[in-house]
């Protein structure tokens, strides 16, 4: 019998499968967020909203500090913002800098149409398919010149766009139009537009925190089902072949540059009626409240929680909203920064006895400095900071250039420990590392919550990439060369 009359020694339905593919997750370590990603998605889609609503709505029942409901309104909200983005950087993997300039014309457009300054008080409902359809339309303008472009110049050509828009809303206060005798201000400049209409719907208008917490949980729910829609969708599929190989995906015949304007289009209509709620919850429009920090809050959001996951957007906007306020509490902040550090310690490095001995070898350390160095205890912080801080010194009068050097050497310290060669060389060179950081943070990073916060969303974001490429919930990509 001849080899071309044997048998075929493959299944027909195994044709073009690639076992090493196809055996990917069985092969994945399942770690503790992979596990929690895996439970979110067994849940019905349904189930989870009527959670999410019950957890968010809860909040006024138990609490009527104004301060707890506004941090969970900005949840919500920025939650809802950063759904939009991840339809655009997540599933389509378009690199768009430009986002926030749509948020921007949503609040900008509801000042327009529902408030004294043009003298012009449309329904709610009315103004809400106004912003939609502008938003959308603005998506399509600007999706139409980045067809052709990818990767940085894509992101080039998008933030330009977004500085271009705050630039015409901080300087277009006088414009001179033909039709009129005189210059006209278009946005307010600086100073924005202020004494919005409250919003209303359907009979209800929105008057307390409470009431806006309402509305800013509703337009989640909404952006949410329409994301879980999209995603399974046969638009979904295709910005995920887009966001794998663009040219895989045009030989493959799927229409690129038609989902890449669809991205676009969905993304910033979705940021419009972000843009419009936020405008009317706050009563006022100011051209910083769509400056660049709050891109990088979106990409961060995302990047954090996973690209292309939705309960990813959900953590992310939840621990970059809710972890700086927390911080702003000087006791609090210096437990979670103490058992943060620990807690990491401990799941870094293994076997255990040897986080332990860093452990007491930093503690060591501090004894060893209050005994030889001159000087005396910070006395900053409670709990874990306030017992910390006794086995540290600050020599000298001014604890902020203390705490300023102590936090130079410890991106010193931690830039060289990267070279050491042997791993026992990098355990003993986190004594001292720690030590100088438990310094650096009672006397100067405790003191100072913005510059803190902002470290802390950098190093959180740094050590992710370097553990979790793909975020908390984001899935690894496979491929094969």
């Amino acid at each position: 019998m001849t080899d071309r009359d044997q048998p075929p020694t493959t299944k027909p339905e195994l044709l073009g499968r690639d076992e090493w593919v196809s055996e990917h997750d069985q092969r994945v370590r399942r770690d503790t967020w992979t596990a929690i990603g895996a439970a979110i998605e067994r849940v019905p889609f349904v189930l989870r909203l009527a959670i999410i609503a019950a957890a968010a709505l809860a909040f006024p029942i138990f609490t009527d500090n104004n301060y707890v409901l506004r941090i969970v309104g900005t949840v919500a909200l920025f939650a809802s913002l950063a759904m939009g983005l991840n339809l655009v950087a997540g599933f389509a993997g378009l690199l768009d800098l430009g986002y926030v300039a749509f948020y921007g014309i949503g609040g900008y457009a509801y000042a327009y149409f529902s408030s004294d300054f043009l003298g012009i008080h449309l329904p709610t409902w009315v103004t809400l398919l106004i912003v939609v359809a502008l938003g959308a339309l603005f998506g399509w303008l600007l999706g139409l010149p980045s067809m052709r472009l990818t990767g940085d110049y894509l992101a080039i050509a998008t933030l330009g766009f977004l500085l271009v828009f705050i630039q015409l809303a901080t300087s277009l206060t006088r414009v001179s139009l033909p039709w009129t005798d005189g210059p006209v201000d278009l946005t307010g400049g600086p100073n924005g537009i202020v004494n919005l209409d409250d919003f209303s719907l359907f009979g209800f208008t929105a008057s307390t925190v409470e009431h806006y917490l309402v509305i800013l949980v509703g337009l989640l729910l909404v952006v949410m089902t329409v994301a879980h829609n999209l995603d399974r969708s046969r638009v979904g599929r295709g910005w995920r072949a887009l966001r794998e190989n663009e040219l895989a995906a045009n030989v493959m015949g799927m229409p690129t540059k038609r989902l890449k304007l669809l991205a676009f289009v969905f993304g910033s209509a979705i940021a419009g009626m972000s843009g419009m709620t936020f405008a009317a919850w706050q009563g006022a429009v100011f051209p910083n409240n769509f400056a660049v920090p709050l891109l990088i809050t979106m990409y961060s959001i995302i990047v954090l929680g996973g690209l292309g996951s939705i309960p990813g957007v959900l953590v992310g906007s939840f621990i970059l909203v809710v972890v700086p306020e927390l911080l702003r509490d000087v006791g609090l902040a210096s437990t979670l920064f103490y058992g943060a550090v620990i807690l990491t310690l401990f799941v870094a490095i293994k076997p255990r006895w040897q986080a332990a001995a860093v452990v007491a070898g930093t503690a060591l350390v501090g004894i060893a400095a209050r005994l030889f160095l001159p000087g005396e205890p910070p006395g900053v912080g409670e709990g874990l900071g306030a017992l910390v801080g006794q086995i540290l010194v600050v020599p000298g009068n001014d604890p902020q250039l203390v705490g300023n050097i102590a936090f130079m050497a410890v991106l010193g310290l931690l830039f060289l420990s990267v070279y050491l060669p042997t791993r026992t060389l990098k355990l003993v060179a986190l004594v001292p590392l720690l030590w100088l950081l438990a310094l650096a943070w009672n006397t100067r990073l405790s003191q100072d919550p913005s510059v803190t916060r902002l470290l802390l969303i950098g190093l959180t974001l740094v050590a992710l990439m370097n553990f979790r490429p793909a975020g908390l919930f984001g899935r690894t990509r496979v491929e094969v060369m």
